[in-house]
């Protein structure tokens, strides 16, 4: 039968060890697991000591290169250990390797990514080494971001990981590992405004608020800039106004857009930077999701901001 293998990325002291420890404490992930094996690529102030590591059945193999976990490597511990589960705590400086990502053994299915991140730094991460971020989470499926407080910006720690990872589920946890609600972050322009007016340095915000709760913004009014992003095909009366959110670097982007009806795109050409006044609406998406369109009443030719991209603190 195969074991599956879970990737745990995240900076050194970001919090994987505890996280691996508290994941072998909780009886109902273990349940049915007889032997783990950890393969650990790099040691923090968290260890896995020898009373823990009997009580939990668990086996450590520590690796100072990537390339070292080969599949004849792999085999060869399976053989030794027989795990019912493995998992593998990566150097959080390097990017993830092809071996794990896709080239792991049928007998060691990769079934699950997970990405710590602490708080307390992550916004200071992101800003001077935003390139080894994004290799840290591009692929995880869920991101736990430790070491919270009420007061801790949920806007720009969402924000940053989605424009990365829009897929990643993310959880935000106090200290040693307790649940921690944030405040309602405030959003930097009046929701009861008559008229929303978003400007070019909110774009960010509002734009993940609205993918996350567009029931929220139903018939609000706003004003909102962006370029014209994309035809839709079949329509006419329609276009993307969108921006570009930095993923990775400014070689490496991702589109932030929302769907504009009711204006003549024969005069708009692919790139022109527009104002467009309207009214949004959610609309049900083929997906079974929801989703906005903005129904113009009005709309301007713009000018490109100083900095284009989209940010989200």
């Amino acid at each position: 039968m195969p074991s599956p293998a879970y990737l745990f990325t995240g900076f050194l002291d970001s919090g994987k060890t505890t996280l691996i420890k508290e994941t072998l404490d909780d009886e109902n992930f273990m349940e049915g697991v007889e032997r783990t094996l950890i393969l650990c690529f790099e040691e923090g102030e968290v260890e896995y000591d020898d009373d823990w590591r009997e009580k939990h059945n668990a086996f450590v193999e520590y690796f100072d290169n990537v390339e070292d976990l080969t599949p004849e490597r792999m085999r060869e511990l399976d053989t030794v250990y027989h795990p019912s589960q493995v998992f593998i705590e990566y150097n959080g400086s390097e990017p993830v390797s092809e071996t794990i990502l896709s080239g792991m053994p049928a007998f060691w299915p990769l079934v699950e990514v997970l990405t710590t991140v602490d708080a307390t730094t992550f916004e200071s991460f992101i800003n001077n080494m935003r390139g080894i971020m994004f290799e840290q989470l591009r692929y995880s499926d869920v991101v736990i971001v430790n070491r919270c407080t009420p007061d801790t910006n949920g806007q720009m720690l969402r924000g940053n990981i989605k424009a990365i990872n829009r897929r990643a589920q993310i959880f935000y946890e106090g200290e040693h590992g307790a649940q921690v609600t944030l405040k309602s972050g405030t959003l930097p322009f009046d929701l009861d405004a008559e008229v929303i007016d978003i400007k070019d340095d909110d774009y960010g915000l509002w734009y993940m608020d609205c993918m996350e709760d567009p029931e929220k913004y139903n018939e609000k009014k706003v004003i909102m800039r962006g370029f014209y992003a994309q035809k839709i095909p079949n329509y006419t009366r329609s276009f993307i106004l969108g921006r570009q959110a930095m993923v990775c670097c400014a070689a490496d982007t991702s589109l932030c857009g929302v769907t504009v009806t009711g204006v003549k795109i024969e005069e708009m050409e692919i790139g022109n930077w527009v104002e467009v006044e309207g009214t949004l609406r959610t609309v049900d998406m083929e997906n079974g999701g929801k989703t906005v369109v903005l129904y113009a009443s009005r709309i301007r030719k713009g000018t490109a901001p100083e900095d284009p991209y989209v940010y989200f603190s």
